[in-house]
């Protein structure tokens, strides 16, 4: 895969390209090693990757109604949880 040098403020910096981030599930923020062996430059993340849930937020909230969501079942607070001592 091909990506390009770029100014990036007072240093230089590459695009990682979209499959890359994404077989890696990298996001924006991430930290990264960076090393240089035999004259190449190495990336390593620092973080492990995040697993992929299976469901997307939207699959998990479909069919959810006021009816259905049983917002009568919240728990109360307690007083120290409100700053009350």
């Amino acid at each position: 895969m091909k990506t390009q040098i770029r100014r990036v403020g007072n240093s230089l910096g590459s695009i990682i390209p979209a499959p890359v981030v994404r077989q890696l599930a990298l996001v924006e923020g991430a930290e990264m090693d960076v090393q240089v062996k035999e004259g190449a430059i190495v990336l390593t993340p620092l973080t492990p990757a995040l697993k992929p849930l299976p469901f997307s937020e939207a699959e998990l909230l479909s069919g959810l109604k006021a009816f259905n969501a049983h917002a009568d079942e919240l728990a109360t607070p307690l007083p120290l949880e409100w700053g009350n001592q």
